[in-house]
This record gives structure tokens, sequence and C-alpha cells, in this order.
């Protein structure tokens, strides 16, 4: 028997237009299988792909996958899905299997409330910087490289201008090492307090393993940890403007509230509605 779906694909953390991180989502998805969904994320082979399998006026029950994996908690997903839902006004409630996550729309910019984050400890310079294939002269002086975890896992790792972020790679061997030993180190975030633009406050890059080495160009995910990792050492510092993806041309913007209430935010923008048939 045919199974029509309707999908939608929008961009994510995006200023205009195809930019941001693209988002599949899938509509009434509660009759495909776990073995269809992964089949389907690898299928559309973005960052995420969401299924939407239950819904009402005010929340949501929505899966995330990867082209490789389930995720209990990611970002873009979170704030596109919701975006789809409600076309971009008001508020709703996604039950993501991390918990539920409320997001709020405001004028154009959506804002989420992440789950909590866990703080797993520092790791050492000399492993950090051969992480991303820099030297120790490379990081930043002022703040530690640290390992959090909301959901996903993201080794933060500081650098010390812009120049140093342009030259990062991803040693993917000492990745898996650092798993090997116990170490939550799945996906690694860069970031250096000189912007690429001056209305911004800080650069980041996100390199993580779905189907082989990826570079991600907006982490809501990644950006929740570094909200958590700010207050943590510079305190309630409001709002902070993070630019990702310039490298890989998909320029991303993100907002951070370092408040008593950390949250996330971004603008969404639709750019394919059609159908799914499996």
């Amino acid at each position: 028997m045919t199974r029509k779906y309707r999908m939608h694909i929008v961009d994510v953390f995006a200023e205009a237009q195809l930019a941001g991180n693209q988002l599949a989502v899938i509509e009434d998805a509660a009759s495909l299988s776990d073995a269809e969904m992964q089949a389907v994320a690898l299928e559309m082979n973005y960052s995420e792909t969401t299924f939407i399998t239950a819904r009402s006026d005010t929340e949501a029950t929505v899966r995330i996958f990867t082209p490789g994996s389930e995720l209990p908690f990611a970002g873009h997903p979170t704030l596109g899905t919701a975006w789809v839902l409600t076309q971009g006004r008001g508020r709703i409630v996604l039950n993501l299997a991390a918990g539920p996550v409320p997001v709020e729309f405001e004028a154009d910019l959506g804002w989420m409330v992440p789950p909590p984050v866990s703080f797993h400890g520092e790791l050492d310079a000399q492993r950090a910087a051969q992480l991303i294939g820099l030297d120790v002269s490379d990081l930043s002086a002022e703040l530690p490289v640290e390992m959090l975890e909301v959901g996903p896992q993201f080794v933060i790792v500081p650098v010390r201008d812009l120049a140093a972020l342009k030259k990062a790679t991803f040693n993917v061997n000492l990745r898996d090492e650092l798993i090997a030993q116990g170490l939550p180190a799945r996906s690694v975030f860069v970031v250096s307090a000189e912007p690429y633009e001056p209305q911004a406050d800080f650069a980041s890059r996100m390199f993580f393993i779905a189907s082989g080495p990826r570079e991600d160009p907006a982490t809501g995910s990644a950006n929740s940890a570094f909200a958590a990792y700010l207050k943590k050492h510079k305190g309630n510092v409001g709002r902070v403007v993070v630019d990702q993806g310039v490298e890989i041309n998909r320029p991303s913007r993100l907002y951070l509230d370092v408040a008593d209430t950390l949250a996330v935010g971004g603008k969404v923008q639709p750019v394919v509605v059609g159908e799914m048939t499996l």
C-alpha cells in the first residue's frame, strides 16, 4: 500500500533563504517504523530530519534522526519543527526523547529553552589542540576546554582568534580514542571571541560524525551548551550573537540569552512544501 506524507524543508538559524541549516520535517509520521525513519533521514542526508508522530494545538511529539542515528535533542530540528507546526506564531512544546522543550516565536525570532546541560570536566590543552589540528598556542588563554552534554555531547574548544578558527580541522581518530576512554567527546564546537562580522559576538564551527565526518552549518544544541558554558565562566551576560557555517557557505546566526533561564533563538525560512511517497 502506498503511503503519503506531507513534508517540509526549512532553513533554520538563517537570516535569509538558502542559508542556515537545512531541515526536513515529515508530518503525521507515527506509522513509520524506526528503520524507515532512519532510512528517510539518510535519503534526505541533512544534518537532521524530524518526524512528527503526534500533535495538538499546544504540543507535539517529535523524533529527530541524523543520517546515522536518532538524537534525544538537537536545536535546529526543534526550532524548525516548531515553526512548521505554528507557522512561526505563538508557543508550542515539543516532546522529545530528552524531554519537553518549549518554543516561542516573537516577531521573526523563535526561542527555545533547551534541556539541562551537564558539565563533564576539562580536557587538557594538548589533546584539545590535536583534536582540531592546531597548536596549543592557538587556543584561548582566557577560557578552558570543557566537555558538556545536552543530549548530544560536545567538547567546547575556545580558540585565540578568527585565524585559528579558520584553520581548524577534525581529528576523527583522536575523537574516537577519547570516546573509547569514556569521555563525552562525540562532537567538537570550536569558538572564537573574534567574530566574522561586527554585529556578532562570537564565530564558531562544529564538527561531528554522521555517516562520516561533517561540519554543521548551525547547531542549536552546541550553542545551548555554549550558553551554559558562558553563564558558568562569565555570568548572566544577556543577549549574545553567534555566527556559524561561514566556512561551508551556509552562513547562520544564533541568538543566545544567557540569563537565569537559558534560551537559544533564530530565524526560520521556509523553502519547500511537498509530499513524500513510500
